[in-house]
């Protein structure tokens, strides 16, 4: 059973060529949102920010899950300003 989740964010680690597919459009150091995770031979994770050419995604090694920190008052801020909603004042 895998602990990923479809909205979980993954920091690429490893983005070189795969003998099998060869060279993927992920870019380590950046992070994506799963979009699902898919269980054949090995664990694989699709991201929203990335067409994939095959059903199976990506290696779930190659990315390690990036746990944010809790908003704060000014991000709640920014996040409301965001989604138009209005900020007291």
């Amino acid at each position: 059973m895998s602990d990923w989740q479809r909205g979980d964010l993954a920091l690429c680690v490893d983005d070189k060529p795969s003998p099998l597919l060869g060279r993927h459009p992920a870019i380590k150091g950046r992070i994506y949102t799963v979009a699902s995770v898919v269980i054949a031979d090995s664990l694989g994770l699709t991201f929203e920010e990335i067409d994939h050419p095959n059903a199976l995604g990506y290696y779930a090694h190659r990315f390690r899950k990036v746990t944010p920190p809790k908003a704060d008052e000014f991000d709640r801020e920014v996040i409301d300003l965001m989604n138009r909603k209005p900020v007291e004042v």
